[in-house]
């Protein structure tokens, strides 16, 4: 095992406590800002892996995220020129790092993700950002990126737990 590879699965595991993190967040401005922090750690370990189209698109989500949390912080609403703007620059890198059908994954990921991080409820983010993660599993498997499929698994479990947690336990309460 190279220093590159090992690099790139402690990337992922650091990744991985951020997303766990961000799925634990009550507000939509802490999840925001530990799924800036993940997406530019975990985007830095794909492209380690040479895991190009996914690594761009986690750039893509970081940049995302990004703007949605500056937003957040002003108070602004997320218009449908910068939701346009997301899905272009998404397709754009999907374009440009594609190389197999495998590398749709990402794009449809990144589609995902846009949907996730422009909704306003929490139970939204978590719930729509489940189905984001769940495209992973293939991607990382061809990759041997296994840090980022157990990162992924990992973020899938704290996912359904504050679903349980905050949407379905209050929605009893």
């Amino acid at each position: 095992m190279s220093f590159t590879f090992i690099l790139a699965q402690i990337l992922a595991l650091i990744a991985c406590g951020l997303n766990v993190i961000s799925m634990q967040c009550k507000t939509r401005k802490k999840i925001l800002l530990f799924f800036l922090l993940a997406n530019a750690v975990g985007a830095t370990g794909l492209l380690l892996l040479g895991a190009y189209a996914g690594a761009l698109i986690q750039f893509v989500f970081g940049i995302q995220t990004l703007i949605n949390y500056i937003y957040a912080l002003k108070g602004k609403p997320i218009t449908w020129k910068l939701i346009c703007f997301y899905l272009c620059l998404s397709v754009i890198a999907s374009i440009i790092t594609f190389k197999s059908l495998i590398d749709i994954i990402p794009l449809c990921s990144a589609i995902l993700h846009t949907i996730t991080i422009i909704q306003m409820q929490e139970k939204r983010i978590r719930l729509i950002n489940l189905g984001s993660l769940v495209l992973w599993i293939p991607y990382y498997i061809i990759f041997m990126a296994y840090a980022n499929l157990f990162t992924c698994l990992c973020i899938i479990v704290s996912n359904v737990i504050s679903i349980i947690r905050y949407d379905v336990k209050n929605k009893n309460e």
